[in-house]
């Protein structure tokens, strides 16, 4: 009963594949959209 089970030395990245760096900024279109989701949130709560 040999069990032969491979380790590996060097753990792999786990941003490995993945796009990393600085974001693009939010369009004004994408601002305006959570604001009024924002809105209309407040808005149930009442």
């Amino acid at each position: 009963m040999n069990v032969v089970t491979e380790i590996s030395c060097t753990p792999t990245p786990w941003n490995k594949g993945k796009l990393v760096g600085q974001k693009s900024p939010l369009r004004l279109r994408d601002i305006w959209a959570i604001r009024v989701r924002l809105q209309l949130a407040k808005r149930r709560e009442t």
